[in-house]
């Protein structure tokens, strides 16, 4: 097994629990409390970071070529078969959320957020389930 992968998975484990245990919570305060914005945003932040990481780790350890940006990685893993293909077309937008966090800051995230929260957390569990056999 490789260190470096199961670590990142068991990263991600813990950050997609805490905001599955924190949901109705945050969800409730996101619009109201900057705390709470900046919580989920740098949760949210970090498990895009680690699904990105771990694809691209995935990919260079089964010797496929290197992808050429986030969103590729994504796509490549689904045209390898280590995720269900329609599943990474769909789950894509994983490297979406990480660019707009990481760089367009100056903007209202508080949609976004809300919207991970509440339909994006069962694709991190989805794409857990999925790369666990390859760690």
């Amino acid at each position: 097994m490789n260190e470096v992968l199961f670590s990142k998975f068991q990263r991600l484990k813990e950050e997609a629990k805490y905001l599955v245990d924190n949901k109705s919570k945050l969800l409730r305060t996101l619009k109201s409390s900057v705390e709470t914005k900046k919580i989920i945003e740098r949760s949210v932040y970090l498990c895009a970071e680690i699904v990105l990481d771990i694809a691209d780790l995935l990919i260079i350890k089964r010797g496929y070529p290197k992808p050429s940006s986030y969103s590729d990685s994504i796509y490549k893993l689904g045209d390898y078969g280590v995720i269900p293909k329609e599943f990474a077309y769909k789950f894509v937008y994983i490297a979406g959320i990480r660019n707009f966090l990481a760089h367009d800051y100056q903007k209202n995230t508080v949609p976004e957020l809300e919207r991970f929260l509440k339909y994006g957390l069962e694709d991190i569990d989805r794409f857990m389930k999925a790369v666990e056999d390859y760690l």
